[in-house]
């Protein structure tokens, strides 16, 4: 990741991707980032200037999204976590902060990414757990999907 340019990692753009490869998989049609509703935790006024301008005002937005944990947490055991959700059923992608109660997958995940996949089958979640690319991992998912390819 290219951390000079902190809004790539805070606009949600990397989780909206995963989303819509998922959401396809699931076999969803249809589904574009232009057409999803993505939250991204970018403010508005500090989405064009520059990364010491964006880094000296940042502060100035913490309270509101405080309030925001606030409410969540007023639920004992309640998290909110930025995470993406597939509505296979409504065909609808969301991508933003979330909140998820205490038995949720995503509050014991720590560091990790992770998928929890609910279906008519699987009403206690199917969890799929791991960690982050990095650069090593994700050179060889590409090797390993071009090898796919040539078979």
């Amino acid at each position: 990741k290219n951390h000079s340019l902190p809004r790539m990692d805070l606009n949600g753009m990397d989780v909206a991707r995963k989303a819509v490869i998922l959401a396809r998989l699931s076999g969803l049609t249809g589904i574009e980032l232009e057409k999803m509703d993505i939250e991204s935790l970018v403010p508005k006024a500090l989405e064009q200037c520059s990364v010491d301008d964006f880094m000296k005002g940042l502060p100035a937005y913490d309270e509101e999204f405080a309030a925001r944990v606030r409410v969540v947490e007023e639920t004992p055991g309640s998290r909110l976590h930025y995470a993406a959700k597939v509505d296979v059923d409504k065909k609808l992608v969301s991508v933003g902060p979330m909140a998820c109660d205490a038995s949720h997958p995503f509050n014991n995940a720590g560091p990790d990414n992770l998928i929890s996949i609910t279906t008519n089958f699987y009403t206690r979640p199917l969890v799929v757990q791991g960690a982050g690319a990095g650069g090593d991992v994700t050179a060889t998912g590409v090797l390993a999907d071009i090898l796919l390819c040539r078979q």
